[in-house]
């Protein structure tokens, strides 16, 4: 509203001092507005507009995840830190800003969450290059996390009554022999190569161990360059699946978790759900939506 205000300002100032359009009590009461307030428009303009990048940066509906949450407020930080040249009116304005955006997310167990995020969001890594306990959380989650896996599954590998595995197996022999299968018919081309396909000799893979494997991992994310900032992080991770099977599988429980939340309260909230004259232009894929969570979440 204020940057629409100063683009209008002149066209106003003529309206407004023209004696047939306005009366001389509006000439007076504009005339309140000097040029230093004209400069601390521009200036508040010129500070803020930072500040709402950075807000529709996070309530954006594409993609917006947690792990840009710190690269954010490092460059608001970065943005809103006094410097020599700055008049009072606008140090005052970055006091004021930072001094209420320092006390956001200050607690540990978020900050880790945030660190780690960052760190496996690939648009921003390159910010915890230096945090080297980052990385450290990220591969010790993932090894015990690997680990109660591997005891669930012997818990339910030993947890069987043997009896029963016997008899499923001398019950299965038994089918086998009443109905024993036919060996399928080798092709021309197999026929002819036969010999040489039984003396092949299949090469022994190493098996890597999952701590190995993870610290390999995570060489090669740290060493890839960044991605640029408009990619899809969730789809990256995605087309990396295979490359990266033990840190993408991680990345995903991170990148699920929303840069901006809502109270539970609220998002169950069916007080604008109802469709009026004033909501006509809503598309109607929306209002689908609309309809069938306001008939299914109760």
């Amino acid at each position: 509203m204020l940057e629409r205000f100063l683009e209008q300002y002149p066209a106003i100032q003529a309206a407004s001092l023209d004696q047939r359009l306005r009366k001389p009590m509006e000439r007076d009461r504009l005339a309140r507005f000097t040029d230093e307030d004209l400069r601390r428009a521009e200036d508040f303009i010129r500070l803020m507009r930072v500040m709402y990048t950075s807000t529709l940066c996070v309530s954006s509906e594409n993609n917006p995840t947690s792990g840009q949450i710190l690269p954010i407020l490092k460059k608001l930080e970065m943005h809103f830190t006094v410097t020599d040249g700055d008049t009072v009116f606008v140090s005052n304005l970055k006091k004021q800003v930072w001094g209420n955006l320092s006390k956001r997310y200050q607690s540990d167990k978020i900050r880790s969450f945030l660190e780690e995020a960052t760190a496996l969001d690939p648009r921003f890594k390159q910010k915890m290059d230096d945090n080297a306990a980052v990385w450290d959380r990220i591969k010790g989650k993932f090894l015990a996390k690997n680990l109660t896996d591997s005891e669930k599954s012997t818990d339910l590998d030993c947890g069987g009554d043997g009896d029963e595995n016997m008899e499923g197996m001398e019950s299965e022999a038994e089918e086998n022999k009443m109905h024993p299968c036919k060996t399928p018919k080798m092709t021309p081309l197999e026929e002819l190569f036969a010999d040489e396909d039984a003396q092949k000799v299949t090469p022994q893979q190493h098996s890597m161990s999952i701590q190995d494997q993870v610290e390999k991992e995570l060489h090669m994310y740290k060493a890839m360059p960044r991605i640029v900032t408009s990619d899809d992080a969730a789809a990256w991770w995605w087309n990396m699946r295979t490359t990266y099977p033990c840190l993408s599988d991680m990345a995903f429980s991170y990148l699920c978790v929303q840069a901006s939340s809502t109270p539970s309260e609220r998002v169950f909230s069916t007080a604008g759900d109802t469709i009026c004259a004033e909501r006509s232009r809503i598309l109607p894929e929306k209002a689908d939506m609309l309809v069938f969570l306001n008939k299914n979440c109760f």
